[in-house]
């Protein structure tokens, strides 16, 4: 069966000398695996980087394990995410965040819609250090496990059951400064999020809370070798 879809580049990895095993998350599918051959000269490689869209299409057969493109192109040529230092950062941390979440993912239009959305605006706006936390809380809505914002005025937020509570039940609690801060970017957009006034020492803290948070949330979440990165841009 012949499908045409827009699909983002999750990961990419080389394979013998000359190729690339490419993972997508496409529109009309789910994640699929690519083979690619050839694709280490320079025109092919500009295709492949981390969160491009792409416009696709392929032969689907669910015998196999990768597949061959028969068409691919940009959906649209980034202007900043591949070329500007940090952001570049943000989209390698996220990239790998989706590529760990999303491996067995099958068609979600809603799911879809919001990555590449998401990834438009990034590029066309300026540079938003609450960027990636804004993007993490917002991603967990299509997860499944989006934070019970009921009784956000109690003194406690439940990392492991989500919710807040006036009882600290759990060793996965936030509160005071912690929990301010997470409170502050729960529920806001992107554009309002860049005109949150948080210090880098506060924004690594809530990254590595909202890493936990996704720990104990999703099953065999494996460590995120580019946090450290992350850490070090901000």
């Amino acid at each position: 069966m012949i499908i045409s879809s827009n699909a983002i580049v999750l990961s990419k990895l080389k394979y013998k000398d000359n190729d690339l095993i490419v993972k997508l998350l496409i529109r009309d599918i789910g994640v699929t695996s690519f083979l690619v051959r050839g694709s280490t000269k320079k025109n092919k490689l500009n295709y492949f980087q981390q969160l491009s869209v792409l416009e696709i299409e392929f032969d689907l057969n669910n015998r196999r394990n990768l597949h061959y493109f028969k068409e691919f192109d940009l959906k649209n040529n980034f202007k900043t995410i591949h070329t500007d230092f940090k952001k570049m950062g943000v989209v390698i941390f996220l990239s790998e965040i989706l590529s760990k979440i999303l491996t067995h993912q099958e068609k979600d239009y809603e799911l879809y819609d919001f990555i590449e959305e998401s990834i438009f605006y990034y590029d066309k706006s300026l540079f938003n250090p609450n960027f990636h936390l804004a993007f993490l809380i917002d991603l967990s809505k299509f997860l499944g496990f989006y934070p019970d914002i009921e009784n956000n005025h109690y003194k406690y937020f439940d990392l492991q059951h989500g919710l807040y509570s006036n009882i600290k039940d759990s060793k996965y609690v936030l509160e005071g400064d912690d929990l301010r801060a997470f409170n502050m970017i729960l529920g806001t957009n992107f554009d309002s999020s860049n005109e949150l006034t948080i210090t880098s020492m506060r924004r690594k803290k809530l990254l590595d809370n909202i890493i936990l948070y996704y720990n104990l949330h999703i099953e065999n979440f494996k460590v995120v070798k580019s946090l450290d990165v992350l850490r070090k841009l901000f």
